[in-house]
C-alpha cells in the first residue's frame, strides 16, 4: 500500500508581498463633555496642584516637578486621540502611564453607563505649568484641537503615595528593596535626587546599579528590617517614584520544594559518540552551572561576578541534559546526537543573598550583549529562573522590560519558563518574570506529550500582562507527579526524574533547534515563534487558553516540517516599516475541483521595541492587519483571544499584540484573490518611533531596510482543502516563486 505524500514546508513567501495601500475608516465621535463641564470640574485640580507644586520641598521633587494622573475616557484611548498639544502647550510632561477601570460619567451618544479599561497618563510639572493648564482651560481663544482634548478627559488627580506601593509588604521584608523611577537616561539630576534622598533615610544604595530601559531607572538598594517603615514614609513622596516593592525571591522546581527525589535507579542509555548536527549554530543556557569537562557538546563558562561556588549545579545540568537529548522514554530508545552544541552559563547564585536577583540579569544581560558585540550573536537561548513572583499589570519587571529590550532587535529566540506556582490560582500562580517578556516565547507545562493534554497543576497561569496576553505561548511535557520527565544525568550516568517548568522551555528549545538544524534556508528567529505557535494544538473543549496559551507543542520535529496531502504551509518572513504598508498574497490555486470548504489558518508573529513606562501599550509599534478576500474589501480574521470579555480590553488593543493566530473557513469562490494587508502602526504616548526616512533629492521613503523603525516579522500560512491530495502540486505550479524547504539532516526527536 502506497504511503500518502506529505507535503514539505514551503518558502519564499516573501515574494508573494507587494506594495499595499491602506486607507482609513469610521465616522467622527462626539466629544463626551462640554467645555464647560469641564472646566466647572478640572479648573480647581489643577489649580491646587500648582498650590502643591509650590509648596512641595525640593528634595521630594526635583526640577520643581510633582506628578498628576490624567485619565483618558475609555472611549477615547485610540492613538488619534493621544492629547499631545494639550502637554505641549501647558508643558506638562509625559513620564508613564498605568491601566485602570473606570465607569465614565457619561457615555458617547448617551449609551448605558459601564465599567470600562481606559489608560491614566502620568504627568510631571511644576507650579507654572499647572497653572499654565488651568489658564487654557479657562482661556476664551481655545483651539477647537485643544478643546476636545480637555473634553476628552475623564479626571485628575495627584499621583499619590499609594500608587507607588503596589507590591510593597512591610510585614514580609527581609532588607531589600527594589525601586523604579519615571526617570531616562537624560534624568541623571532625578536619580542623583533620589540616591541621595534614600541614602539620607538610610538605605545603603549604589548607583552604579540602576539599570535604564527606555523611560523607566530600576534600582536596588538594602534597608535595614526595623527602619523600613521610616525609609517608606520619607520616600514615598518622591515625584518620580514610579514603584516600590520588596524584592523577590528566584523561583524554585515544585520537586525540589517538595524535597521528592530526583534520581531513578535505571542507568541512562549510552550516549552518542558523534558531534552535533550543526557546528553552526550557536545556543545559550543560563542557568546553575555545569560540571567542565562532562561532555563534548558542553562549553561551561561562569558570568562574570559569579560567586565561586556553585551551589545550582543538578538543576543547570538537568536543564542542559533536556535541551541536548529532550525526554527519555521508558523503555529508553538510541539516543540521537545533539542538534548543536551549547554554552552553559552560570548565572547563579546571586552575590549575597537570593533576595538580591538583579545582579543575575546584569550577567545574563552582558553575556548576550558581549556575543553581539563581538558579531558572534547567540540565536538561541534558555532561561529557566527567575523573580519568584506573578507578574503585575501596571509595572512590568526590571527582567522582564531588560530581555524585551535587548529581543527587541529580532537575531536571538529565547524560551522562558513560566514559573511553578500554578497551584496557588489564577493571582498568586500567575506567570513570573520575564515570562510575560512580548519578544520571548514562554513556556508552560503540560501533563503528557499528545495534543489534548492538559496543563501540569504547577505550571503558571495566564493571562499576560497586554499587549502579550496569551501567555504562556505554548506548552509541552515537563513531568508531572507520578509521571516525571525522564532525563540523563550526565555526571551519573543515570536517569534524572524531574518535573518543572524548567524542564519544558528546554524542551521547546529543542524543537527550535531541530527546525534550524533540518532546514537548509535562512530561518529567522521569528520564524521559530511563528511555526511553533502554527502547530501547537488547542482543543477547545478542553483547552482554557488561560492556561495552555496557543497550545500544546509537537513533540516531533517532523510534525512542524510536514503536513497532511490535502494542507500546505507556506512561509513569510521580512522586514515592515513605518509608512510602508504591504499586501502579503496567499496562494490559494486557481482550479481546483472540490465543494468542500477552504481552512485558512495565519499565525504573525514580529518583534517589538518597548517603553515599559507606558504598559498600556508597552510595545512602541504594532502591526495592524486585515484580510481581503477578493484583493478589496475586508473581513473579520483575526479576532481577539479567548478570555478577552473577562479582561476588558481595549477596542484596539489587537493592533499590538506581537503574536496572532487564528483559522477560518470560507466559501471556495469567496476567495478570489485572497491577501492579508499588513501596515505599521507606532503610537504617539511615551518614546516616539523615528519618522520614515525619505531620499532627500526625490522625497521618496527609502526601503525598508534602511528604515530605522523597521521590525522584524513572520507570517505563517496554512491552507486546507479537504481530499485534494496534490493541493501542494497545484500551489507550487501556480506560484512558482514558491518552492519547498530544502532538509539539511533527516533530524530524529
Amino acid at each position: 500500500m502506497n504511503t500518502p505524500r506529505r507535503n514539505l514546508l514551503i518558502g519564499r513567501g516573501e515574494r508573494l508581498i507587494q506594495d499595499g495601500v491602506w486607507t482609513q475608516s469610521g465616522r467622527p465621535k462626539p466629544e463626551p463633555y462640554t467645555l464647560e463641564q469641564q472646566r466647572s470640574l478640572l479648573v480647581p485640580i489643577l489649580d491646587r496642584l500648582s498650590s502643591v507644586a509650590q509648596q512641595t520641598a525640593p528634595e521630594v521633587a526635583p526640577r520643581g516637578e510633582i506628578a498628576a494622573k490624567l485619565t483618558i475616557h475609555p472611549q477615547f484611548l485610540a492613538k488619534s486621540y493621544f492629547p499631545a498639544s494639550l502637554l505641549s502647550s501647558t508643558g506638562l510632561r509625559l513620564i508613564g502611564s498605568r491601566a485602570i477601570e473606570v465607569t465614565p460619567r457619561r457615555m458617547v451618544r448617551d449609551a448605558e453607563l459601564k465599567a470600562m479599561p481606559t489608560a491614566t497618563l502620568i504627568v510631571a510639572g511644576t507650579a507654572q505649568q499647572f497653572a499654565r493648564a488651568s489658564e487654557l482651560l479657562q482661556s476664551d481663544t481655545l483651539s477647537g484641537a485643544m478643546t476636545a482634548q480637555f473634553n476628552r478627559l475623564e479626571r485628575v488627580e495627584p499621583f499619590q503615595a499609594l500608587d507607588r506601593k503596589h507590591g510593597l509588604d512591610l510585614a514580609h521584608f527581609e532588607g531589600w528593596a527594589e525601586t523604579v523611577l519615571h526617570a531616562s537616561f537624560d534624568d541623571r539630576d532625578i536619580l542623583g535626587a533620589f540616591v541621595l534622598l534614600a541614602t539620607r533615610l538610610g538605605a545603603a544604595v549604589e548607583a552604579g546599579r540602576a539599570r535604564t530601559v527606555g523611560g523607566l531607572t530600576f534600582l536596588p538598594m538594602r534597608v535595614e528590617p526595623q527602619h523600613v517603615s521610616d525609609f517608606v514614609r520619607g520616600i514615598e513622596d518622591f515625584s518620580h517614584l514610579r514603584a516600590l516593592r520588596n524584592m523577590p525571591l528566584l523561583g524554585a522546581d515544585p520537586v525540589e520544594s517538595e524535597g521528592a527525589a530526583s534520581r531513578s535507579v535505571d542507568i541512562a542509555p549510552a550516549l552518542p559518540d558523534s558531534p552535533a548536527i550543526s557546528q553552526d549554530l550557536r545556543a545559550v543556557i543560563f542557568d546553575g552551572g555545569f560540571t567542565a569537562g562532562t561532555l563534548p557538546w558542553v562549553a561551561s563558562f561562569d558570568a562574570a561576578g559569579v560567586p565561586v561556588v556553585a551551589s545550582e549545579l543538578p538543576h543547570g545540568e538537568a536543564v542542559t541534559s533536556a535541551f541536548l537529548f529532550g525526554a527519555i522514554t521508558d523503555p529508553p530508545q538510541a539516543v540521537p546526537a545533539p542538534y548543536c552544541n551549547v554554552d552553559h552559563v552560570r548565572v547563579l547564585p546571586s552575590n549575597s543573598t537570593d533576595l538580591k536577583v538583579s545582579d543575575v540579569i546584569d550577567r545574563i544581560i552582558d553575556t548576550l550583549q558581549a556575543a553581539r558585540d563581538e558579531t558572534r550573536p547567540y540565536q538561541l537561548a534558555n532561561l529557566s529562573l527567575g523573580p519568584r513572583l506573578p507578574i503585575v499589570d501596571n509595572d512590568p519587571h526590571e527582567w522582564t522590560v531588560r530581555l524585551d529590550d535587548f529581543l527587541s532587535l529580532g537575531d536571538l529566540f529565547m524560551t522562558v519558563a513560566v514559573g511553578n506556582d500554578g497551584v496557588q490560582g489564577s493571582d498568586l500562580g500567575r506567570i513570573q518574570p520575564p515570562a510575560d517578556a512580548v519578544n520571548a516565547f514562554a513556556v508552560g507545562s503540560s501533563d503528557g506529550n499528545h495534543p489534548r493534554s492538559r496543563r501540569a497543576p504547577y505550571s503558571c497561569l495566564g493571562p499576560g500582562r497586554s499587549p502579550g496576553l496569551v501567555k504562556p505561548d505554548a506548552v509541552t511535557f515537563g513531568g508531572v507527579r507520578g509521571s516525571p520527565v525522564r532525563l540523563i544525568d550526565p555526571t551519573s550516568g543515570m536517569i534524572r526524574q524531574q518535573y518543572g517548568t524548567s524542564y519544558s522551555a528546554p524542551l521547546a528549545l529543542r524543537l527550535a533547534a531541530g527546525i534550524q538544524t533540518a532546514i537548509a534556508q535562512d530561518i529567522r528567529p521569528i520564524m521559530l515563534h511563528a511555526l511553533l505557535i502554527s502547530r501547537a494544538q488547542m482543543t477547545a473543549r478542553i483547552h482554557d487558553q488561560t492556561e495552555v496559551g496557543w497550545g500544546v507543542l509537537p513533540e516531533s520535529v517532523d510534525d512542524i516540517l510536514f503536513s497532511a496531502p490535502d494542507e500546505v504551509v507556506v512561509m513569510y518572513q521580512g522586514m515592515i516599516a513605518k509608512g510602508q504598508p504591504i499586501r502579503a498574497a496567499v496562494p490559494l490555486p486557481a482550479g481546483l475541483a472540490t465543494d468542500e470548504r477552504v481552512q485558512v489558518a495565519a499565525t504573525f508573529a514580529y518583534r517589538a521595541p518597548v517603553d515599559p513606562a507606558h504598559p498600556v501599550s508597552y510595545t512602541r509599534s504594532g502591526l495592524e492587519v486585515r484580510f481581503q478576500p477578493d484583493g478589496i474589501s475586508s473581513a473579520n480574521f483575526f479576532s481577539k483571544t479567548d478570555f478577552d470579555a473577562e479582561q476588558s480590553l481595549r477596542q484596539d488593543a489587537l493592533k499590538w499584540e506581537t503574536c496572532r493566530h487564528k483559522k477560518r473557513t470560507f466559501e471556495l469562490e469567496q476567495l478570489t484573490a485572497p491577501s492579508f494587508l499588513i501596515r505599521y502602526q507606532g503610537r504617539d504616548e511615551g518614546a516616539g518611533d523615528e519618522d520614515a526616512l525619505r531620499d532627500p533629492v526625490t522625497g521618496s521613503l527609502l526601503p525598508t531596510n534602511e528604515q530605522p523603525s523597521a521590525l522584524p516579522f513572520a507570517l505563517i500560512v496554512r491552507l486546507k482543502v479537504p481530499n485534494v491530495s496534490d493541493l501542494a502540486e497545484h500551489v507550487l505550479n501556480q506560484f512558482n516563486v514558491l518552492a519547498e524547504v530544502t532538509l539539511r539532516a533527516q533530524v530524529q526527536t
